[in-house]
């Protein structure tokens, strides 16, 4: 027995000398700075930078608590950015590409590559990503790691995260409209001192709410400095709650360039400005042309405008498809609030 720890002691040491040399040996797929994808504190991370191989870039940074900017210019959809900050927390190997493949995916990943840098709060750069394409049975997407550290690696691996089955390149996209928040309106704690309503072709319906905390409501009809005496104020309470969450469905109009300018420079049916202490905001709405075959509810007569969408923009002009569903709510009338004989 004596006899047999002494060799017992000699197998112990030659497979740690393995492990050892397995994780720090330069012609491996396996060692620890080609692998160190994660990043455990997201919370950290300040700005993100995506770059892909036709040149289109986004740049992603955190300015507030919960607020993403998108090119320093808008909004950023923050489901999309929790998504990629959840993907940089979780993904893992899940295993390495073999010594004879690499070489066939390096080359594939030059030409198709994604890239995504990554800076903590600070502007410092932590790591890089070059996140390449899928495996062929979609589980699993091939990456590359570069850190400051230890440069740019050679050796690809197939990356995965934990709780989640397909690939992970799609979450790299750089298309700003897609990265942008539709979230257009946006007043949880009503933080709004004005709200006015418009109605191009019916001014009588058009109005302006006053709003001063709790109660404090006034009413007013368009381009009237004198407020109602008497009003509903439930309805308009009621009303005024649409304004605490609001969004556009996307900035895919399906239009060329001329026909959103041909319907942006036309009369929307309806104008909403906002105001708060950060300034005005304005929402314009457009009806819009139904696709072919809709119809009306009695589904006898073709539908005269899209049943379901209706064009949007803000100040920055940018034309956007909203649902009805949202938006309609909107469209209530002076009329709506008043009664018919009140002075």
């Amino acid at each position: 027995m004596k006899k047999l720890l002494p060799f017992a002691v000699l197998v112990l040491i030659a497979v740690s000398a393995a492990v050892y040399f397995s994780l720090t040996d330069t012609g491996t797929t396996s060692r620890i700075d080609q692998t160190d994808f994660a990043v455990k504190d997201t919370a950290s991370v300040g700005k993100i930078f995506i770059a892909d191989q036709k040149g289109r870039t986004v740049t992603l940074e955190r300015k507030e608590a919960g607020v993403w900017m998108v090119n320093d210019t808008y909004r950023a959809r923050p489901d999309a950015v929790r998504i990629l900050l959840i993907t940089f927390r979780n993904v893992y190997v899940q295993r390495p590409v073999p010594k004879e493949g690499r070489e066939q995916v390096n080359r594939v990943m030059a030409g198709s590559a994604k890239k995504a840098e990554i800076y903590d709060l600070d502007g410092k750069w932590l790591k890089t990503w070059y996140i390449g394409h899928g495996t062929m049975d979609k589980k699993g997407t091939y990456m590359l790691l570069e850190t400051p550290e230890y440069g740019k690696s050679d050796a690809p691996f197939v990356m995965d995260k934990k709780g989640f089955l397909g690939v992970l390149d799609t979450r790299f996209f750089t298309n700003l409209d897609e990265w942008r928040s539709v979230r257009v309106l946006e007043y949880a704690d009503m933080n709004l001192s004005e709200i006015e309503v418009t109605y191009p072709t019916d001014p009588e319906a058009s109005f302006r709410i006053a709003y001063a905390g709790g109660n404090d409501i006034s009413l007013y009809a368009e381009d009237s400095d004198r407020a109602f005496p008497q009003f509903d104020t439930a309805l308009v309470k009621d009303y005024m709650l649409n304004f605490k969450l609001a969004s556009f469905e996307n900035f895919k109009t399906g239009l060329t360039r001329e026909q959103e300018d041909s319907v942006m420079t036309g009369m929307p049916y309806q104008v909403i400005r906002i105001r708060d202490p950060k300034g005005e905001r304005t929402v314009r709405l457009w009806a819009k042309a139904p696709p072919p075959g809709q119809y009306e509810m009695d589904g006898e007569r073709p539908s005269a405008v899209d049943r379901e969408r209706v064009f949007a923009a803000t100040d920055d002009n940018q034309l956007a498809l909203a649902q009805r569903l949202v938006w309609d709510p909107f469209r209530a009338p002076l009329q709506a609030f008043v009664s018919e004989d009140q002075p």
